[in-house]
């Protein structure tokens, strides 16, 4: 089922990506150029800005993580997935952090971008509405306002897909940009909306200002999986040395963060201290630690599969996207390996928790 908006975020990916995929490389691809002993490594982070959702990736800087797997990561921030995906595709990083929409799509047109670690275990898109709203299904939406932080924004593109996959018109509802921050609790507070398209930090964040919400169902994506590092099709056979100490040290940031999160924020505080904001400090933190425990949860800490791709759970992200005619239909396998994971977690946690303890 192909709408024509979908078909136009589908051209629009599509063509971005493919230019993408026709640019000179930025980097080297020979490894064994050091810098300080270190390997350089330049990682895309799909995000316009730091904040406590992406802690793990200060704490994996903060306390040292990449220079122990000996690498020097350089992070630059894209304001979308389809923008890191570019980077990765072109040969500007080596690796980039993203959701499933940009590899998916580019996929139908062999960009050979394949994902070799998790990050958002879970799918991070959904519809909520204020509680004590008469809207209880997605039916309901019809006619209302659906709060976006932009009307181009993947949380616009799932509102839309979310609707016509329940039988409605993709513009049945009106989709309203709110932005972020202050300006999206003043929208919601002064009822500028009756429901929000959303990802799951943006929500915790809305909660912190004291809003609750109630979740819309969305069926084709329960238990789908959100994204996570992608790298090119090259570089998972050249760079696989490179990307196990990469997927490595992140998965000691994360161990690190769940054994401390108050360290962890501050970690975030102290490389990028806008993240701070202006809330008294024991606020500041305690809303944080909330926003970072929405990403620590179901990442694997239990039975040491941080990083480990569930193939069942990117096959239904995919089939979501299929379904909605924003890329065809194709297996999991081709777009992702799990080969890594084991690597990943081969360092003791035990004593990953001590540093984390004994942190200020």
């Amino acid at each position: 089922m192909k709408t024509r908006r979908a078909m136009k975020v589908v051209t629009g990916a599509v063509a971005v990506l493919c230019a993408a995929a026709t640019l000179s490389a930025c980097g080297s691809d020979d490894d064994s150029a050091k810098s300080g002993g270190l390997t350089p490594v330049t990682f895309a982070m799909a995000s316009p800005s730091w904040n406590a959702g992406y802690a793990v990736m200060a704490v994996v800087e903060a306390e040292g993580f990449y220079e122990e797997e000996g690498l020097k990561v350089t992070t630059n921030l894209f304001p979308s997935a389809t923008q890191a995906a570019q980077q990765v595709a072109g040969g500007g990083a080596d690796l980039g952090l993203m959701t499933v929409e940009p590899v998916a799509i580019g996929h139908d047109k062999d960009l050979n971008l394949a994902y070799f670690s998790s990050y958002w275990a879970k799918w991070i898109y959904s519809l909520e509405v204020p509680d004590g709203s008469n809207v209880k299904s997605i039916a309901d939406l019809k006619g209302k306002k659906i709060g976006v932080t932009a009307v181009a924004s993947s949380g616009a593109t799932f509102a839309r897909t979310a609707m016509e996959l329940n039988g409605m018109s993709p513009d049945a509802a009106s989709l309203v940009p709110i932005g972020a921050g202050a300006q999206q609790i003043n929208a919601i507070k002064s009822g500028q909306v009756d429901a929000l398209a959303l990802w799951d930090i943006q929500y915790q964040i809305v909660k912190n200002a004291g809003i609750n919400l109630t979740p819309l169902p969305v069926k084709e994506t329960a238990d789908a999986w959100g994204g996570g590092f992608a790298t090119t099709r090259k570089n998972l056979k050249a760079k696989k040395d490179v990307l196990e100490r990469f997927g490595r040290a992140v998965a000691k940031a994360f161990v690190f963060s769940k054994a401390n999160p108050e360290a962890a924020i501050r970690d975030l505080w102290k490389l990028y201290p806008e993240t701070r904001g202006s809330d008294p400090e024991e606020k500041a933190l305690a809303d944080g630690i909330k926003v970072l425990e929405v990403r620590l949860a179901g990442q694997g800490f239990d039975d040491k599969t941080l990083g480990r791709i569930d193939e069942a759970a990117f096959t239904r992200a995919l089939d979501f996207m299929a379904s909605a005619g924003l890329s065809k239909k194709f297996p999991a396998k081709d777009v992702y390996t799990d080969e890594m994971f084991k690597a990943f977690n081969d360092f003791s946690y035990d004593d990953v928790k001590k540093q984390a303890e004994s942190a200020s």
